[in-house]
């Protein structure tokens, strides 16, 4: 099979044209290039979100740093098992809430809307105790 000259030039020159379009399109659209700087030894003095969430190392969250249905912020600690254990937060009656791996509350800490405050505490068989300061 004999191959001319000039059949080289056409895929050739197919082939030229093709790179310098692209070459054209990337400098068109893209623009410059962008590089992240690294910020050695500066901080953020401010960061701002509506919710932040802790992950551990499978993506499950496990700490939580939001705000509940009523828009007032909180702090939600949880088990591997996604069980929220401690919760800390601003409500009609603000306080602290420890639960077990069960999810059953067993401790809560609580400020009533007149300041007052009050400790209840539940055993294994939700027997509850609470405990409120002498008058």
């Amino acid at each position: 099979m004999q191959v001319s000259t000039g059949s080289w030039t056409v895929p050739l020159f197919s082939l030229v044209a093709g790179f310098a379009g692209g070459l054209l399109a990337v400098w068109l659209v893209l623009g410059d290039p962008v590089v992240a700087e690294e910020t050695v030894g500066q901080s953020l003095a401010v960061v701002s979100a509506q919710e932040f969430r802790l992950v551990d190392q499978r993506g499950k969250p496990r700490a939580i740093l939001g705000f509940s249905a009523e828009e007032e912020p909180y702090l939600a600690m949880l088990h591997r098992s996604e069980t929220r254990i401690i919760w800390l937060g601003l409500s009609e009656e603000s306080g602290l809430a420890i639960h077990d791996v069960d999810g059953k509350t067993r401790l809560v800490l609580s400020l009533d809307t007149a300041g007052e405050p009050s400790l209840i505490l539940r055993d294994r068989q939700h027997r509850t105790r609470t405990i409120h300061p002498e008058p």
